[in-house]
């Protein structure tokens, strides 16, 4: 759980920094057993000990805390990919890619990511803040990193900028399209063999790294 103290804070900001992690805490926890549409503030208030004031200052709502509660669960997921980790940057075009689809759609076919969407898509129409905090600290963190590598393997000649966010974008996509959409209705086991993750990433190279490199080298 991130520590939301910080250094130089008087101990009435810190005890509301450790209420609002508590909140945050017991609204993942919630909204992982029994979904969003089920958490009420006052079951979280009731687990976490705080006050509904102290939940509207900070939070402004239930929809405010939905919304961090929803980004803080992406971040660590996130985070556990480790995409900027063990020299993936510094790996040839064809095998750092590999490396990356290969992390990212494991990422989207575990349980807890596809709870995630699940969440979002149910109440994303309503409640836009929540589908803002799933998709900026989500998949916008993916398109951006799957960006920043394709970014160190441009040619110094090139003399356009192409869309490397939009390329990116357009792999991730690939990569789930149909497998992961079958997994998030229920119509798929959730977890994904190795032997099928290959298969997918390797079709998906075989589509696009002939144009990632006459893109990337013109």
């Amino acid at each position: 759980m991130q520590d939301t103290a910080t250094p130089g804070q008087s101990a009435k900001s810190q005890a509301a920094s450790a209420r609002c992690a508590a909140m945050v805490q017991h609204a993942r926890a919630l909204i992982g057993a029994q979904g969003v549409e089920s958490v009420t503030i006052n079951d979280v208030l009731r687990l976490s000990g705080g006050s509904k004031a102290t939940l509207v200052k900070y939070f402004g709502g239930r929809d405010g805390l939905i919304s961090a509660a929803i980004g803080e669960e992406a971040r660590e997921a996130i985070i556990a990919l480790r995409l900027e980790d063990s020299g993936i940057g510094d790996l040839p075009l064809a095998e750092g890619l590999g490396l990356m689809l290969r992390g990212i759609l494991r990422f989207y076919m575990t349980p807890g990511a596809l709870m995630l969407y699940r969440a979002v898509v149910s109440i994303g129409a309503r409640e836009r803040g929540t589908a803002a905090a799933f998709y900026d600290h989500g998949h916008r963190v993916l398109v951006d990193a799957l960006a920043q590598f394709l970014n160190r393997h441009r040619g110094t000649s090139v003399a356009s900028h192409p869309d490397l966010a939009d390329i990116a974008d357009q792999m991730l996509h690939t990569i789930r399209a149909g497998l992961y959409e079958r997994a998030l209705l229920g119509l798929a086991p959730q977890e994904a063999s190795d032997d099928l993750i290959e298969h997918r990433v390797q079709s998906a190279l075989t589509i696009f790294l002939p144009g990632l490199k006459a893109v990337l080298d013109r």
